[in-house]
């Protein structure tokens, strides 16, 4: 029966740890004894302006870093087979057992076919609202204040407008990155 597992990863090499195994079980043809392997991700857009042109990079990150989830039949020898995958530390344990994560914990991190998040979102209460005062508490604009003038509830982003060198400019920011004040 096929049931959920975690392993640990060396920090940035989910997607080559998940291509390895992936290789690895085709080699082995082992697919019965395997389902799904996942890295539950989220594309964020980056906005930014170079020489007056808008540029948009859309960067992949990691709900749960260094952590890949696969579907699997443990036994002996699918446990040998993904312990010797290069990159994987160890599979997550409790008490020093490798214990199956339950389906409904899973189901919060596992892309939907629409490709959300689990439950994750969207959001049924939004943590902003337009006109409220905010901080911005990570990335390029750490520490400046602004006020919400729009809320996308479907990516999981606001446009705030934040006074900076004293001109009010427009910043687009995920909910994660923000506190209301």
């Amino acid at each position: 029966m096929l049931a959920w597992y975690s392993v640990a990863t060396f920090s940035g090499q989910e997607l080559k740890v998940k291509q390895l195994l992936e290789a690895m079980i085709e080699r082995e043809q082992m697919q019965d004894l395997f389902g799904r392997i996942e890295i539950p991700h989220v594309n964020e857009e980056h906005i930014t302006t170079k020489k007056g042109k808008r540029v948009v990079k859309v960067e992949r990150r990691n709900l749960v870093p260094t952590y890949v989830f696969i579907q699997m039949n443990l036994n002996d020898r699918t446990r040998h087979l993904v312990q010797n995958i290069q990159g994987i530390t160890k599979f997550v344990t409790i008490g020093n057992k490798i214990l199956p994560i339950p389906e409904e914990e899973m189901v919060a991190i596992l892309p939907r076919d629409n490709g959300q998040i689990g439950d994750l979102l969207p959001m049924e209460t939004l943590p902003v609202k337009e006109g409220d005062s905010i901080r911005i508490k990570s990335g390029a604009f750490n520490d400046y204040t602004g006020v919400v003038k729009e809320v996308s509830k479907e990516r999981g982003k606001l446009k705030a407008m934040v006074v900076i060198f004293g001109r009010s400019i427009p910043v687009e920011l995920n909910f994660s990155e923000v506190e209301v004040l």
